[in-house]
């Protein structure tokens, strides 16, 4: 199988497809997986052609996807049955990244690689946990109209652009919001409950973090970061 062009990742030839075909292979049979944002980038090019080959269905492919995947009893049976039907009318864009921070030890870029419209896609997630934060946040929403109190205020030219740039972020998110309903087949019910349940877990999640905070103080003592305990 002709491999696109990739990165060394600072690995020699040999072990750097070894890793590759082994995260792919995750990724076929967990949906996502969680690794560094240099080895999410390569992986998703193959993750993608996965999913090409099995809209194929032919014996090529399928010759093709043995060759590269592990844990065939697993990842061909879905590969070319659940994955073929869920992509079925879809061109293109089948994997997404999701960032998640640094990694604590050598601060590198972590993310999480899956593909989309899975079981558990965390897309969804992040649009319930965003509109719980707008609404603990009433800051965090943006008015759709330029008018304010039937008045409209005189702006800069940059402030003008920056609040038309905020508005097609909301409108873009509604229409998320909307797909996401239709796809989990959700009723405004449903996402009422949802948000509420977010905005209860964001909460405990402050009020352990104030605990913490309260509870623990960090000073430099010796040339090394302690936490001295102030209970």
């Amino acid at each position: 199988m002709k491999l696109p062009h990739s990165s060394k990742l600072n690995r020699a030839t040999g072990h750097r497809m070894a890793m590759l075909r082994n995260m792919v292979s995750s990724l076929v049979e967990h949906d996502r997986i969680k690794t560094t944002l240099a080895k999410a980038k390569e992986a998703r090019k193959l993750a993608d052609k996965m999913v090409t080959l099995s809209k194929k269905g032919d014996v090529q492919a399928k010759l093709q996807a043995r060759s590269f995947l592990r844990e065939h009893f697993k990842t061909i049976p879905k590969l070319f049955g659940e994955m073929a039907d869920r992509y079925r009318e879809r061109n293109g864009g089948y994997t997404r990244i999701h960032r998640i921070g640094n990694r604590v030890a050598d601060n590198a870029p972590m993310a999480v690689l899956e593909y989309v419209d899975a079981p558990g896609d965390l897309k969804y997630e992040m649009l319930i946990k965003q509109l719980a934060r707008r609404e603990l946040d009433p800051t965090l929403k943006v008015s759709t109209t330029f008018n304010e109190g039937g008045v409209s205020p005189l702006r800069k030219k940059r402030e003008f652009k920056k609040w038309l740039g905020r508005i097609k972020a909301q409108r873009k998110f509604e229409k998320q919001v909307e797909k996401m309903m239709k796809c989990k087949e959700m009723t405004p019910k449903d996402l009422d409950s949802a948000i509420l349940q977010e905005i209860r877990n964001l909460r405990i999640a402050d009020e352990r973090k104030e605990d913490m905070k309260i509870k623990y103080k960090l000073r430099k003592k010796g040339g090394h970061l302690s936490y001295e305990n102030m209970r």
